[in-house]
Order: C-alpha cells, then sequence, then structure tokens
C-alpha cells in the first residue's frame, strides 16, 4: 500500500506540510524511524485543522499535545533503541534523544509481534484513518506526565492469547531511561477483550472494574492516574 493513495490524500495527509509519498513499511524499526513520525505529524496536522475549524476538544488535545517535550526511547527485540523526541508538537527520530530533550518512556518490544501487527494494521487500512493519526500524536500528553509528576512507573503487560503469537509481554517504564528487567507491577489483558475495547464493546472503566485486566504488584500509581485520566477527559 503506497502512503499516497487517493484515500490517504481525502484523509488529510495532503495538507501535512512537507509531506512526501512512501511506502509505510510493517518493520518495526523503520515504522518507528519514518512511519510513525508522519503519522504524528498528521495528526497534528488534523487537529490544528479541526481547532481552526472552532472545535474546542480538538483544541485541548492539541494543547495537550504541543506542551510535550520529551523523547521515548524503543528496542525491538535486541536491536539498539530508536529515540522518538518530541517538542512543541513535532516527533523526530534518531539513534539518541534530540538535543535537551529528556527521556521520558523507555519500552521494548517483541519484534515478531510488532511486525505481525502493524502488517495487519497497514493491511486493514487502520494507519490512513484520521482519528488513528490522532492517537499517534495523544502519545505525547502533557495531562499524563503531569499526574505522574515525575514519579517512575514501572510494568510489564502481558496480551494473552494473540492470534498466531501466543502471549505477547511489553516492557514499559516512565521517568526511566531503561526498559525495566525488574517491574513494580504486572498486567495482563485477553486480546478479545482489548479488540472489545477498540470496537467500543468494552469501556475502559468495565475493563478495570470488570477484572479483565489483571494487576499484581504495586499498581496504585497506575490506578490513581488511569481514574483522574478517565474521570477528566479532555
Amino acid at each position: 500500500m503506497v502512503a499516497d493513495s487517493a484515500q490517504f490524500r481525502q484523509l488529510g495527509a495532503s495538507g501535512v506540510g512537507g509531506y512526501a509519498p512512501r511506502l509505510m513499511s510493517v518493520q518495526p524499526i523503520e515504522f518507528l524511524r519514518d512511519t510513525f513520525p508522519q503519522l504524528f505529524a498528521r495528526g497534528v496536522q488534523v487537529l490544528r485543522t479541526r481547532a481552526t475549524g472552532g472545535d474546542e476538544q480538538a483544541q485541548r488535545i492539541l494543547d495537550d499535545v504541543t506542551a510535550v517535550t520529551g523523547a521515548a526511547s524503543l528496542r525491538i527485540d535486541e536491536s539498539p533503541p530508536v529515540f522518538l523526541s518530541a517538542a512543541e508538537g513535532a516527533l523526530s527520530a534518531g539513534d539518541a534523544p534530540a538535543d535537551g530533550v529528556p527521556v521520558k518512556i523507555a519500552a521494548a518490544l517483541p519484534g515478531n509481534a510488532a511486525t505481525l501487527l502493524l502488517g495487519e494494521a497497514v493491511k486493514a487500512g487502520a494507519l490512513e484513518n484520521d482519528d488513528v493519526a490522532i492517537g499517534a500524536a495523544q502519545t505525547a500528553s502533557k495531562r499524563f506526565e503531569e499526574a505522574l509528576a515525575g514519579q517512575p512507573m514501572t510494568c510489564h503487560v502481558t496480551l494473552l492469547s494473540v492470534p498466531d503469537l501466543g502471549d505477547v509481554r511489553v516492557q514499559v517504564g516512565f521517568n526511566v531511561v531503561e526498559p525495566p528487567s525488574e517491574p513494580g507491577f504486572t498486567a495482563q489483558l485477553q486480546y478479545g477483550d482489548l479488540e472489545s475495547v477498540q470496537r467500543g464493546e468494552l469501556t475502559v472503566q468495565e475493563l478495570f472494574l470488570g477484572g479483565k485486566l489483571k494487576m499484581e504488584g504495586d499498581y496504585s500509581l497506575a490506578l490513581q492516574i488511569a481514574m483522574q485520566l478517565l474521570t477528566n477527559p479532555l
């Protein structure tokens, strides 16, 4: 699939400054270095367009995204990490954080799972959707950063019974510089329940309150932040 398809342009890609047609890679490292920054930029542009048109929620989300200055260190299997640096609503990728941008997230992901899920997303055309682009932009969130208040939070999240993959574990830490080998807490979620959330059949609140998200360890900070963000949406 080529990124400058007619559908992609209709969804707003042609309005992104400096947009150049490229192939969307399903290889995780190439995706992080090339496609994800483009997706982030398109999400910011869509938000700007909607905010200019009077959409107050789009303006609030845009303000939340553009207020962030921070980098994510993302490691696929044993490869060197890719650093994604956000500042003033722009995202860049490199072998190190951008100058003056502190690392605030560190994560490790299995390459086979990332490749398969990216392939499914590309095949389904999900990356051409404006809401997906906005979701990419929202990976930078000042509200979340302020809720953490500089406190480290580390976890291992296991997605159970993923088709063709089995159980998939992701290591993620906030306000740390390395993915956590010994996390503060663990979480487990059935892949089918995650799909139900994505289809709108199950809310995030129901996921928490219904015991479908199983957590162990010291997850009090995670619950506090989740409830704070859920009860005070943008």
